[in-house]
């Protein structure tokens, strides 16, 4: 199940006006699984490695669209690296980097 955080985005900003906004409220997720397997999001963790896979937890019928963002890199110089997806299936999905690095690659699938 995922854990959330709910955020007020006014908070962060630090403008005392003489009448105060109201809240505007985000949520944060870790980890995104719908039931119906619609929305689907998730972490590769690379440790020195160039290849990284996923197995989808929800079912598709047809291959899902599947959106990457490389974040949380350990060094400097591993934030010039990009990432590509390979291998695409309605099972799973498997990412190559042009170097090793040690960080975290984002994912989200979602079923078009």
């Amino acid at each position: 199940m995922a854990s959330y955080r709910k955020r007020d985005l006014n908070r962060f900003v630090k403008i005392y006006p003489y009448v105060r906004f109201p809240p505007r409220y985000v949520y944060e997720y870790d980890s995104i699984v719908t039931t119906g397997g619609d929305v689907e999001a998730a972490k590769i963790t690379f440790t020195n490695a160039d290849i990284g896979s996923y197995t989808f937890i929800g079912t598709y019928s047809a291959i899902p669209s599947v959106v990457i963002s490389t974040v949380n890199v350990s060094s400097p110089d591993d934030s010039n690296v990009s990432a590509t997806i390979t291998s695409l299936s309605t099972t799973a999905v498997t990412i190559k980097t042009s170097e090793n690095f040690t960080g975290e690659i984002h994912l989200h699938i979602v079923k078009v």
